[in-house]
């Protein structure tokens, strides 16, 4: 029997290129003894200047409440779908991302919720609304947010004080300027600025069940409320002082009302042409 020797040689060398290939990659994938636990845990906060609100310690303490840290647990056993789920039920939590690698280490990547405004109501509530509009309880968040104070509802400060607190925050000259939101048991809307010893009432939010018409509403209503301060300020307080007046009632569009500081006998009544600059008084 003839045997082609030549043809032979190559189907040996081919086998034997597939065992090697197959050999290397399951040599590759499989975790040598040192590395078949987890070794080190790499956590992430993204975005921590501007949010702050957790700290990677306190994401370790999260997930060691829930028997889920992994560092110390073999790498077949770690359940990363399970460290994403817990993370993500943590209010503060928006996204998280966690993955494996080879040497024996994990990375878990957290990105926080962004939050607009710190609610802390007369009923003893506290809490935080984010730019979504949803409430993320408990937090120690330190940055210098909007406080809305007063006989809020959580229903309420979700869709009558976040429209507003979001006007105010997409405004640089208001975000600087406006530090509490109060709302009063009638619901006129109270501003406590931070330049100035006055507060400012803009008077009662329009109400409607239709949420975009309400947020639409809300805008029309604080921006024309700002535009009437922000002339006031201009071309009245800049003229008689800062220190003057201890509030600034603008809910009626006629008439601007100032209650003069406690060493003031009587209040100011000022007329306020919208198409014109200054305020004459009218003691």
């Amino acid at each position: 029997m003839n045997i082609n020797w030549k043809k032979t040689i190559f189907i040996v060398l081919d086998l034997a290129l597939v065992v090697y290939l197959v050999l290397a990659v399951t040599s590759f994938n499989r975790p040598t003894p040192a590395n078949d636990t987890c070794t080190q845990v790499q956590i992430t906060i993204a975005d921590n200047d501007s949010c702050g609100f957790l700290s990677a310690l306190e994401v370790k303490h999260l997930l060691e409440s829930k028997h889920l840290y992994p560092k110390g647990k073999k790498l077949s056993l770690i359940d990363l779908r399970a460290i994403e789920t817990a993370l993500k039920e943590n209010s503060f939590i928006e996204h998280a991302e966690c993955h494996k690698t080879q040497n024996g280490n994990v990375g878990i990547l957290v990105e926080q919720r962004l939050p607009m405004m710190h609610v802390k109501a007369d009923n003893g509530e506290d809490y935080y609304i984010d730019v979504n509009g949803n409430i993320m309880q408990g937090g120690h968040y330190a940055s210098n947010l909007i406080i809305a104070t007063g006989n809020i509802s959580n229903w309420y400060a979700q869709n009558y004080i976040a429209p507003v607190c979001q006007w105010i925050a997409s405004h640089d000259l208001w975000k600087n300027q406006v530090e509490q939101i109060n709302l009063l048991p009638d619901k006129n809307i109270e501003l406590v600025p931070r330049i100035g010893n006055h507060i400012v009432c803009l008077g009662r939010l329009p109400e409607t069940n239709d949420k975009e018409r309400r947020e639409r509403l809300i805008n029309q209503f604080v921006e024309h409320k700002m535009d009437r301060l922000y002339k006031f300020y201009r071309y009245g307080l800049n003229e008689v002082g800062w220190n003057k007046y201890s509030y600034i009632d603008l809910e009626f569009d006629n008439q601007i009302i100032c209650r003069k500081n406690k060493h003031k006998l009587s209040d100011d009544m000022l007329s306020w042409d919208q198409t014109s600059t200054p305020a004459t008084s009218q003691n």
